[in-house]
């Protein structure tokens, strides 16, 4: 025991000594430990200290510690007028979560303004529900405008239904405050945070609209459904957007049907062609009501791009490939990116009927697809390359039989080889010597293909 007490004193003395190395080790040692109060005060103490790798020991195991005081012996420290030291304070205190929230609901009155921010932030980012009194106490007696902020924006992170009636009052207070109460009540999500943000709905500026409309879809009410709804058609870019993705949610939440006419339609669209990822998805859910030549055009652009998006639009295809067909080949000529998705779909849907939708294709946009495979044949991307050259003969073998010598230039030996399988089906001659052009191959396995062929044929070079 008296050697316990005596490594304890030895262990606070180099604590307080001006080695760091001491120090960095002594904290390390009481990682993860039960540590005596004496021994928690002594280690926040050198949250202050000048070595970086000291202070990122000490919190390190501030934060791992059992011990119930830590953060009452941490919260002081974010007052430092050391930056490095208040950020590693708050991070001490946001890492142990809710067992940080009664020391510093006890220190909140202690400090100034800029204290009583900084800990209501990370009450904020802790949040639990705890803390509401506390904040709301503070948000009613500060005249801050950034300590009233920080109350604002917490009390929406703890989902505080108890403060929508002060969010209002200082939403009617201040215009500063109005798009951060708006965004905290719309975390909150109760019916009366709900019903008020339609209600102030039609006042706010872009932004804070933006705001309510994404809020929506995670709060909204049948209300908030027509709301959108009504909206939609005077909604444009990122309002539009957010409007569309928040109506598929409550689509499906609430189980209400969406009129698809022309006004949805272009708001659809304009969201599948000009959105961001996550409103693109719910474009495309939404796209299944429509059938049109506009959406089967937008669809093409944005496949094989996305899983998901991908899920909910192939189905189009599927349904008239004859409308599919011509606009794939006017969209393959531009050398889109997804051009390797666009011909594996082809292929698919040409192996569901057994290229029996291609017999109902017209003389000229048969010819048009063939050309469309012939630019592909010049492709950057080797697997357009290898899709365009087996389309090609499975449509107009003519035509393939005509760009053989591209096909033979092709620079990846794995495309040649697919060619001379391909050839291998045909007797003309042009497809034979093309076979003993491609058994003088510098490639060893192209050759090889080539003479098997040629083999199988009874001819011998």
């Amino acid at each position: 025991m008296q050697n316990n007490l005596s490594n304890f004193s030895e262990d606070i003395k180099k604590l307080n000594s001006n080695d760091s190395s001491s120090k960095r080790e002594i904290a390390e040692k009481y990682f993860d430990q039960e540590l005596e109060n004496e021994m928690v005060e002594e280690l926040a103490k050198n949250l202050l200290d000048h070595d970086n790798g000291v202070r990122d020991a000490v919190a390190n195991t501030l934060i791992n510690s059992p011990t119930e005081s830590v953060a009452e012996y941490v919260v002081p420290y974010i007052v430092s007028r050391e930056i490095s030291t208040r950020n590693l304070a708050g991070e001490i205190l946001l890492k142990r979560g809710i067992s940080s929230i009664p020391a510093m609901l006890a220190y909140t009155d202690k400090g100034d303004d800029d204290g009583k921010k900084f800990i209501i932030d990370i009450l904020g980012l802790i949040g639990d529900l705890a803390s509401e009194h506390k904040i709301i106490e503070v948000l009613k007696e500060n005249s801050d405008e950034n300590v009233i902020l920080a109350c604002i924006e917490a009390l929406g992170n703890v989902k505080s239904e108890e403060s929508v009636s002060t969010l209002v009052s200082f939403y009617d207070s201040n215009e500063l405050y109005r798009p951060t109460v708006m965004e905290a009540l719309g975390k909150i999500g109760s019916d009366d945070a709900v019903n008020f943000m339609i209600e102030k709905y039609h006042q706010e500026d872009e932004l804070t609209k933006f705001s309510i409309i994404e809020s929506f879809e995670f709060i909204g009410n049948e209300q908030a459904f027509f709301l959108l709804l009504s909206e939609l058609k005077t909604l444009s870019g990122q309002l539009a957007w957010a409007a569309i993705l928040s109506l598929k949610s409550l689509k499906d939440k609430l189980k209400l049907d969406i009129p698809f006419d022309e006004g949805m339609k272009n708001s659809v669209l304009e969201t599948l062609v000009d959105a961001d990822l996550n409103y693109k998805r719910a474009a495309s859910y939404l796209l299944k009501a429509f059938d049109d030549n506009e959406i089967l055009s937008s669809c093409l652009k944005i496949y094989g791009k996305d899983q998901e998006i991908d899920y909910n639009i192939k189905s189009k295809f599927f349904e008239n490939p004859v409308g599919f067909y011509p606009k794939a080949a006017t969209l393959l000529k531009e050398k889109p990116e997804n051009s390797t998705a666009l011909l594996e779909l082809m292929k698919e849907i040409i192996e569901s009927d057994g290229g029996e939708s291609l017999g109902l294709l017209s003389p000229l946009d048969l010819r048009n697809l063939s050309d469309s495979f012939t630019t592909c044949l010049e492709h950057t991307d080797e697997e357009v390359r290898r899709s365009a050259i087996e389309l090609l003969f499975f449509l107009d073998p003519e035509t393939g039989i005509l760009f053989i010598d591209t096909m033979m230039a092709d620079d990846n030996y794995w495309n040649r080889i697919r060619l001379i399988e391909i050839l291998e089906n045909f007797d003309d001659e042009r497809t034979i010597e093309a076979i003993k052009q491609l058994a003088k191959d510098p490639e060893e396995m192209v050759t090889e293909r080539a003479v098997m062929a040629l083999n199988q044929k009874g001819i011998t070079l």
